[in-house]
C-alpha cells in the first residue's frame, strides 16, 4: 500500500478553491469543497481538459473545455460528454497538513 504525501496546508486552501498538485508522477487537483478536502486526477476522461482550470459546484466539478461533470466523492461521471470516471485519491487531514495517498 502507498504512504501518504504531503502536498500543503489546510490553511492555504481556502473553501471552494482549487489546487493542482503533483503526486508520484501523477496530476491531481485538490478540491475544498462543502467542508472536505477531495482529489481526483486532473485531466477530464472526456478530452484531457484540466479539471484544475474548472469550476466547484458543490462537491461536482465542472471540466472548463465542454462542460462535463465529475463528482469529487468518487470521480464518477455526472454529466456529459464525459462518461468514464476520473481517478479519485485518498485524502486526510492530519493537524493542518492535507495527505494524499497516490493510486
Amino acid at each position: 500500500m502507498s504512504e501518504f504525501v504531503r502536498i500543503g496546508k489546510a490553511s492555504d486552501l481556502p473553501e471552494g478553491r482549487l489546487l493542482v498538485v503533483e503526486v508520484g508522477g501523477q496530476d491531481i487537483v485538490v478540491a475544498h469543497a462543502e467542508g472536505e478536502f477531495y482529489a481526483i486526477g486532473e485531466a477530464c476522461s472526456h478530452a484531457g481538459g484540466p479539471l484544475g482550470d474548472g469550476r466547484l459546484d458543490g462537491c461536482e466539478i465542472e471540466c472548463p473545455w465542454h462542460g462535463s461533470r465529475f463528482d469529487l466523492r468518487t470521480g464518477e461521471a455526472t454529466k456529459p460528454p464525459a462518461t468514464s470516471p476520473v481517478t479519485r485519491y485518498v485524502v486526510k487531514v492530519e493537524d493542518d497538513d492535507i495527505l494524499i495517498r497516490p493510486a
